[in-house]
This record gives structure tokens, C-alpha cells and sequence, in this order.
């Protein structure tokens, strides 16, 4: 039933000695699990030649999503993300970018010199404008959901990109489990034509486990070549075997599961509301329980201390929002608590605000030139004018205020220090 699982246990039952990697050998004074733990041996397939074992599991998760191919990574969606700009970007090509992109897409930016057209996050008009103003672009690059929970219109940018000759890119990390919504939410099937999902944040696999999905599958030889040139030759079987067995739960369990989460949230978040710990609902993924520490009269640290005094620990808090992850594994008493720690909290129904641009800051070299540059650490009060040579990106708001290769001006660097930035690298 799974491939992966099954290779394994087939190659455990033959009781060979091991004289492979790695060195605990899958012996008997190491825990159970150790014996699943193995290389790319004969049998059990190599994951960037996948034509086996991984193969079968691969086009299972294909069918589970409706894609034209899904890519396994135990690189986590860091490699579904290197592996998606290297499949449609070439060196010195541009592509619109979303501001609140996580930092490995800026980090592949550099190692692949690509030129981003920053736009603010969800701002469909400005990717309108920047097609009109870099006809070039060959892609757009998108986050959805955000850290947040935020969602993007998926569909309108589609649509844009389509019209406009270029592939949608979408870093769904926070999204695998979209497509077992009782609304389908997942980029994939809303028309992007690449996105990563990184399974084990809302899924049942272990850290690290990812896939990245290609509407177009006849890419996928090409996309396994990129994923060889960032992931490691020595890939975890421990991840990719929960993956396997993750894929059976998908089928056969999720759907439903997710559906009565997405009941369990939705209350929690209306209580949240009511107690104005909630800011009016935007368009958010449903498994996520963003709560404003902006509207009580607490700092993070006092209001991530009394979460934990209730016996909750977030997935982040800091003075102005606090996020809360869910998923169907969290039991009744975990959602009893926060009901309670709703109950025991009140707030103005403030929101923080979200940190928008109004205008990016000017270039003076390239991510790539920036990023390998010599640099130097300087006080953030003192670096105006000066060229950033490391992506600065406070959490929140996720809006990248510094990306390598542009000019620190006075307003960047208030915004620095307002988010607790108070030095930072420049160019030397």
C-alpha cells in the first residue's frame, strides 16, 4: 500500500549486514526506528532518479492533489523553492516578487542572480504595473498563505500571468493541507503553475518533509535536475517514509478531519472576536488562529507567558500578534485551553498594521553582487544611505524592509529599529 514503507520493510527482512551508510547500522541498541533509516540502497529507489519505490509514492501524491506531477523533498519546501525558481528562471531574468517572501526565495535569488520587481504582498494592481513596466518578467512570485495565515487571489494572478505570458510561483509552506478544506483553497488547483508545500507544517510527516507540485508534469524530469543541484545526495528515508505513509492518511481521513477542524478554529476565532482579540476576518487559510497582542495592554513576552500559564505554546508571539497553528492531531483538551485562555483575556479589537511600502527602496547592484560582496556590521541608526548586503525581514510583518543590493534610506531604517533590527550588514 506504501511504496516507500514496503521497499524498506523488504529490505530489513532480507537481514543483510550493512556495510552502507549510515553508522548506527539499524542495531538493536538503537531505538526501533533507526532500522528504517538507510541510503539509497538496491531497492529502495534514489529520490532525485525517483523511477521506483519514490516514483510510486511521487505519482500517488499527484493523484491526491490533482497535479501534473508532485516532487518529494526531505529538504523541506527550502528545496522545492530553490528547485522551482531554477526550473523557470534563468541567470539575469526578472521576476515580480511579493514582498513578504520567505528567505530562502531570496536567498535562491542570489545564488541564481535573478533580478526581482518588488510589490508589495496581494497587490494585483502592482504586478499589473510592473508587467507594464518589465514586459520581461517571466514569472510571479507569490506567498500563500502568509506566516499570518493571509491568503493571495490565487485565480486573479493566474489569470494575470497567464495573459501576460509568465509562470505563477506560489510558496504555499503554510498550505498543504488546503486541498482537504471543505473549500478548495490549494494554489494548484486555483492555478498556479508550480507551488511548494512544506507537509510536515499541517500534516503528519516528519520536519522537513515537502512536496513541490508542477501543473505542467511534463516538467518533471527538468525539476528533479534542479532539486539535484540544492538538495542533498544523502536525502532522510526516516522523512520520506512519513511522507508515504502521510499519503495514505490524505485519502483516506483528511477531508473529513479537516472539515471539523476548520469548525473548532472558526469558533475559537468568532470568541476571539467577540473578545476582541480578533481583527475583522480577511481572506485566511482556516487551520490558523492569529490573535492580536496589539489590543491588550500586554507585551508579547507578558501575553506569550500567560498563554503558557493556560498550558498553550505558540507558534510565535511577539508585541503585536500571536500565532496559533492547528491541526486535526491537537486534541480536545488543547482547543479546551485556548477557549479558556480566550475566555480569561480581553482586548480593544485592535489590529497591528500591516507594513506596507509606499515606495521600495532604490537598487544600486544586484542580489547576487550584494550577497557575495564584502560587508561589514554597522549600528542600523548609522546606515543611511548605505547598500544592505543581507535580506533584513523582522517577523512580523514579513515585509523584507532591507533586501541585499538596495539603499538603506531614512525611512527603511526607522522601520529597522521600530522592529528591533539595530544593526545591521552592509556593503564595505
Amino acid at each position: 500500500m506504501n511504496p516507500i514503507e514496503n521497499a524498506l520493510n523488504e529490505y530489513i527482512g532480507k537481514d543483510l549486514s550493512r556495510f552502507h551508510m549510515p553508522g548506527h547500522k539499524g542495531g538493536e541498541n538503537f531505538p526501533e526506528y533507526f532500522k528504517y533509516d538507510i541510503t539509497e540502497v538496491e531497492g529502495a529507489d534514489s529520490l532525485f532518479e525517483s523511477s521506483e519505490a519514490i516514483f510510486e509514492t511521487e505519482k500517488r501524491f499527484a493523484k491526491i492533489y490533482g497535479s501534473g506531477a508532485s516532487l518529494l523533498s526531505a529538504g523541506g519546501s527550502t528545496l522545492c523553492i530553490q528547485a522551482m525558481l531554477a526550473a523557470v528562471l534563468n541567470p539575469g531574468d526578472e521576476l515580480i516578487a511579493a514582498r513578504n517572501c520567505h528567505a530562502s526565495a531570496v536567498n535562491t535569488m542570489a545564488l541564481l542572480d535573478l533580478n526581482p520587481i518588488w510589490i508589495n504582498p496581494r497587490d494585483i494592481k502592482a504586478a499589473a504595473k510592473a508587467f507594464d513596466e518589465h514586459p520581461e518578467a517571466k514569472a510571479v512570485y507569490l506567498t500563500s498563505p502568509d506566516y499570518f495565515g493571509v491568503l493571495s487571489d490565487i485565480p486573479a494572478f493566474a489569470k494575470l500571468c497567464e495573459e501576460r505570458g509568465a509562470k505563477l510561483l506560489v510558496d504555499n509552506a503554510h498550505g498543504a493541507h488546503l486541498h482537504f478544506t471543505p473549500i478548495e483553497m490549494h494554489p494548484i488547483a486555483l492555478g498556479a503553475d508550480m507551488c511548494a508545500d512544506s507537509l510536515h507544517k499541517s500534516l503528519p510527516v516528519l520536519t522537513g518533509g515537502a512536496l513541490l507540485h508542477l501543473k505542467d508534469g511534463s516538467l518533471r524530469d527538468a525539476a528533479k535536475q534542479k532539486m539535484r543541484l540544492f538538495g542533498s545526495t544523502s536525502p532522510s528515508y526516516l522523512i520520506m517514509l512519513s511522507a508515504d505513509r502521510c499519503a495514505e492518511y490524505l485519502e483516506t481521513k483528511a477531508k473529513y478531519d479537516f472539515a471539523m477542524l476548520n469548525g473548532k478554529v472558526a469558533n475559537l476565532r468568532y470568541k476571539a472576536f467577540e473578545h476582541g482579540l480578533a481583527p475583522k476576518v480577511r481572506s485566511v487559510e482556516p487551520a490558523r488562529l492569529t490573535l492580536s497582542v496589539k489590543a491588550t495592554e500586554m507585551t508579547g513576552e507578558e501575553f506569550g507567558r500567560k498563554l503558557r500559564e493556560h498550558g498553550i505554546e505558540p507558534e510565535y508571539v511577539n508585541d503585536e500578534w500571536a500565532v496559533l497553528m492547528a491541526s486535526p492531531f491537537n486534541t480536545e483538551r488543547d482547543f479546551e485551553r485556548i477557549a479558556k485562555f480566550i475566555e480569561d483575556t480581553f482586548g480593544n479589537g485592535f489590529a497591528a498594521f500591516e507594513e506596507w511600502l509606499s515606495a521600495m527602496p532604490e537598487k544600486a547592484m544586484s542580489v547576487r553582487d550584494a550577497v557575495f560582496s564584502e560587508t561589514e556590521e554597522i549600528e542600523t541608526e548609522k546606515a543611511v544611505g548605505r547598500i544592505a548586503s543581507r535580506l533584513n525581514l523582522p517577523c512580523p510583518p514579513c515585509i523584507a524592509l532591507a533586501v541585499p543590493g538596495e539603499i538603506i534610506d531614512e525611512k527603511i531604517a526607522a522601520l529597522l529599529i521600530k522592529y528591533g533590527i539595530d544593526k545591521i550588514n552592509v556593503v564595505k
